[in-house]
């Protein structure tokens, strides 16, 4: 298969590049960025790293200039973008980083009929841009939204309940940010719900989002940013795709109605599958989850509405 990734030589981009080479169904890697100089060290460096992997992946770099070399492939990963500045809103970001995603959106629809992946943030919002701008169908975009960040709320789960993570079923819904909204009427631990077990009570759910929505912040701070867990969900997403799965991911996905909401993009479980977005699965939110959710929705909605013609 071709895949190609914008943004190539960031931290995102280029940590998501080994690990596609490495997978067995990546045939031809197309790198993307601003810089050719950096791309080709980056090749050189790939080949080295997946030498010992079993990998017969081909390689190739392109710079931003020229998008042609995208043409065939069956998913686009957008990583670029500029990240958030100190003193910087997330309007502002999403003002800036809309009219990179929407240039490279544009370019890439008039070269080939494909699928694009989002990464760039605030991911909603550039999603949502990327959507509009390419013309493409909804199944065809899509976001990483807040399925790194259900991963996060996984993990805090199977560490209070001191459980192996494969145990544990759940999820986080709507906004990648500030009103992102945790599913515990959805959460499960090896199929039991979550609030059948004694200490449910002492679970401190507040604190544990709040860490999960400061996660990205604090390993920016302690060590200059984060690569190995976005690179990891994006590989996971891609995989669900490449073979099928058909798996329930939280993407971040064009909503039209679903969920009483409609003409944004925002987290939502989907079913993923070869085609891209399979199928938006409405699920039952209890009334607290819904009213968040919709507050969720109205925020990012505003955003959509700021960048859309950009």
């Amino acid at each position: 298969m071709k895949f190609g990734i914008i943004g190539a030589s960031g931290k995102v981009g280029s940590a998501t590049a080994l690990l596609l080479a490495k997978e067995p169904f990546m045939k031809d890697l197309v790198l993307v960025g601003r810089s050719v100089n950096k791309l080709e060290g980056l090749k050189m460096d790939l080949y080295d790293a997946i030498a010992g992997a079993r990998s017969d992946a081909n390689i190739s770099v392109t710079s931003d200039n020229n998008l042609k070399p995208l043409e065939d492939c069956e998913l686009v990963i957008i990583t670029a973008g500029v990240p958030r500045a100190e003193g910087m809103s997330r309007l502002e970001l999403a003002k800036i980083n809309a009219k990179i995603v929407g240039k490279y959106a544009k370019e890439i629809s008039k070269i080939t009929d494909t699928k694009l992946f989002i990464i760039t943030n605030p991911v909603d919002v550039i999603t949502y841009k990327a959507l509009i701008d390419s013309n493409f169908s909804r199944e065809q975009v899509f976001g990483l939204g807040t399925h790194l960040d259900s991963l996060r709320f996984k993990v805090e789960i199977a560490k209070f309940f001191n459980v192996h993570i494969d145990e544990v079923r759940t999820r986080i819904l709507g906004e990648h940010g500030d009103t992102m909204v945790p599913l515990l009427s959805a959460t499960s631990i090896g199929g039991i719900p979550i609030y059948k077990f004694n200490n449910f009570k002492d679970l401190p759910i507040d604190e544990i989002i709040e860490d999960v929505k400061n996660k990205g912040e604090k390993i920016i701070e302690l060590k200059g940013g984060s690569e190995f867990g976005p690179a990891s969900a994006i590989v996971n997403v891609v995989r669900a795709m490449v073979n099928n799965e058909r798996r329930i991911l939280t993407l971040s996905a064009y909503v039209d109605g679903e969920f009483g909401i409609k003409d944004l993009c925002i987290g939502v479980p989907v079913k993923v599958g070869k085609e891209g977005i399979l199928e938006i699965v409405e699920i039952d939110l209890n009334e607290d989850e819904r009213k968040l959710f919709l507050k969720s929705a109205e925020t990012l909605k505003k955003y959509c509405m700021e960048v859309k013609n950009l």
